[in-house]
């Protein structure tokens, strides 16, 4: 059974003259203008990624992309049930910032994992929609606005922070082959961009409370319904301060997305011995690392549109992997998404649907 948010999370009922504004009113609002713009500047992007995605496989060669794709053939399947391992770990570390509430089970929120990757590398709403989703389905379970958007928040902060000391490792075992050329360079120079912006986010969250910002951005990516259940921005940033004065579940949610990366980067030399391409477990680490450090950068794209093949290329031929290799392995990681993605965003419709109908029923059988 699905909860309903408490009310005391729930955002004020607007005025009465709030109520009577006149449509076109509403249509012609900067703020419906501009989430307007954000959205078409979203498809542009996404459309721009396709287009790098496309002409990085046809200059790399679609014969040799496909000869490699079928050699694994039909055990490319296997990396479904294989990608639930890392999303398990996650949901673990997920869980131990819901410490003190009745928070789901780990089953639920390994599901609810999928769910909200899902959303962020197979829907047009960047890779932050996701975590709005995620939020919604602990409501859905009981857990208060307030305290599901400070985890999902500051998860995401702690997640930003392992994927930096993640990156940091990938960066070390980079240097150890000969032909790296510029990469270290820039994955340097990434790092240091990444250690400022995070320490900002962190910053700004801690000291000023940040929600309000990010309920602006997230309102104008994904719509305000979406955002409505997770309460006052000011509640809620009071949430997230008190969470990050549990400092043990702050080092245990940490500890466990850095598993859950680390096996990512076994998944993914998995992925290279279906292919048929037996590489080194350390090559494996830095193409996984470094690839989600740019992916996670460019955050913005739409289903990490050319940004996951352009990264596999450049990391991948710095490890020795040549572009049909990289590609083709970005290729397989795309079968994975769908494999697992498209029945995940089905279960959540699925979820979504019920829920509207159990409201929509709601007020009649409490007038019997």
């Amino acid at each position: 059974m699905s909860a309903e948010p408490k009310p005391e999370a729930m955002p004020p009922e607007p005025r009465a003259d709030e109520r009577a504004a006149p449509p076109a009113a509403f249509g012609s609002h900067p703020r419906t203008i501009r989430a307007a713009r954000v959205r078409s500047a979203m498809w542009i992007v996404g459309g721009l990624g396709l287009a790098l995605a496309i002409a990085l496989v046809v200059r790399a060669g679609i014969p040799g992309i496909r000869q490699l794709l079928d050699v694994a053939g039909w055990r490319l399947l296997w990396l479904a049930p294989i990608h639930i391992a890392p999303l398990a770990l996650d949901a673990t570390g997920w869980r131990r910032l819901l410490r003190g509430v009745r928070a789901p089970g780990r089953i639920y929120l390994t599901w609810a994992a999928v769910v909200r990757e899902a959303v962020s590398g197979l829907l047009p709403v960047a890779r932050v929609g996701g975590e709005v989703v995620g939020a919604r389905l602990l409501i859905r379970r009981g857990v208060a606005g307030t305290i599901a958007g400070a985890s999902v928040i500051v998860e995401l902060t702690l997640t930003m922070g392992a994927q930096l000391l993640f990156a940091g490792m990938g960066l070390v075992l980079l240097l150890s082959y000969p032909t790296t050329g510029a990469t270290p360079r820039l994955v340097a120079l990434g790092l240091a961009v990444g250690v400022l912006a995070v320490a900002a986010f962190f910053l700004v969250q801690h000291r000023w409370g940040m929600f309000e910002l990010i309920e602006r951005v997230l309102r104008a990516m994904v719509g305000r319904d979406v955002l409505r259940a997770v309460g006052n921005p000011a509640r809620l940033d009071q949430a997230i301060r008190t969470m990050y004065r549990e400092h043990r579940a702050l080092v245990a949610c940490t500890a466990w997305q850095l598993a859950g990366l680390c096996a990512g980067a076994i998944e993914l030399w998995i992925t290279l011995r279906l292919l048929g391409q037996p590489s080194s477990v350390r090559a494996s680490f830095v193409v996984e690392s470094l690839t989600m450090a740019v992916q996670s950068a460019m955050f913005f794209v739409p289903a990490g549109l050319g940004t996951q093949e352009g990264s596999f290329v450049l990391v991948g031929m710095a490890v020795g992997l040549s572009p049909e290799v990289a590609l083709a392995l970005s290729l397989a990681r795309r079968v994975r998404q769908l494999l697992l993605g498209v029945p995940a965003l089905i279960g959540w419709y699925g979820e979504e649907r019920l829920a509207a109908r159990e409201r929509r029923h709601a007020p009649r059988e409490t007038m019997r």
